[in-house]
C-alpha cells in the first residue's frame, strides 16, 4: 500500500478533528488579559507532546469571553496557514467563498484553488499549491483506503459521510440566530455533564 507523506500538523487537524497544539493564531485579536491567560496556559508546552489539557483549558477561556468578544474573534473563517501570508484583501476574497453559501460544500476547495491561481503570487503561490497538493493526496488515499474496506464497513463508512455533508448544510441553511442557540445549547450539555471527581 502506498503512503502518502502529509505535513503532521495537517493530519492531526483533519483526522483527529482537534486545532494543532500551541498558541492559537487567532491570539492577537483577543483581549489583552485573555492573551496572557493563553500565554500562561501554553507556556510550558513542548512541541510534539500531547495537549489534551491545553487544549481544554484553552475551550474553557475562549468560552468564558462574553458572546460579542467570541463573535468578533471568529467571525472569519481561519484560512488555510499559506493564505494566512497574502495581503488582508485577498484572504478577504477567499473568506468570501467559504462564506458563500450558494456554493456547495464539496465545490469550495475547487474555487480556493481557482482563485489563488489568479492572485496569488511568488512563495505564496508556491506555499498554497503544495498544501493544495498535499490536502488533495490526502484525499485520495483516504478515498482508496475507503473502497478496501469490507462491504458492511464501506457502507457505514459512506452513510457517515452522507451524514456529516447534511449536518454542514443545516448548519449553513440556518440564521446566525439559530446556530447560536445551537453552539449555546451544545456548550451547555458539555459543560454540565456529570463527571466523577
Amino acid at each position: 500500500m502506498a503512503t502518502i507523506e502529509i505535513d503532521n500538523e495537517i493530519r492531526k487537524t483533519l483526522v483527529q478533528g482537534r486545532p494543532p497544539c500551541g498558541l492559537p493564531p487567532f491570539i492577537d485579536k483577543l483581549p489583552a488579559d485573555a492573551q496572557k491567560k493563553l500565554q500562561e496556559i501554553w507556556q510550558n508546552y513542548k512541541q510534539g507532546e500531547r495537549c489534551y489539557n491545553e487544549h481544554g483549558l484553552t475551550r474553557e477561556l475562549l468560552d468564558s469571553l462574553p458572546k460579542e468578544v467570541r463573535k468578533a474573534v471568529f467571525k472569519n473563517r481561519p484560512l488555510p496557514p499559506p493564505l494566512m501570508k497574502a495581503p488582508q484583501d485577498v484572504q478577504e476574497q477567499f473568506r468570501a467563498i467559504f462564506a458563500d453559501r450558494s456554493i456547495p460544500y464539496e465545490e469550495k476547495p475547487k474555487k480556493i484553488h481557482e482563485l489563488a491561481q489568479k492572485v496569488l503570487k511568488g512563495d505564496t503561490l508556491k506555499e498554497f499549491n503544495d498544501f493544495h497538493n498535499k490536502m488533495e493526496e490526502y484525499k485520495k488515499n483516504i478515498e482508496e483506503q475507503a473502497q478496501r474496506l469490507s462491504p458492511e464497513a464501506k457502507q457505514a463508512y459512506d452513510k457517515l459521510k452522507d451524514l456529516r455533508k447534511q449536518k454542514h448544510q443545516i448548519m449553513q441553511n440556518l440564521s446566525e440566530a439559530a446556530r447560536d442557540e445551537l453552539y449555546d445549547l451544545w456548550k451547555e450539555k458539555r459543560d454540565s455533564f456529570p463527571r466523577p471527581r
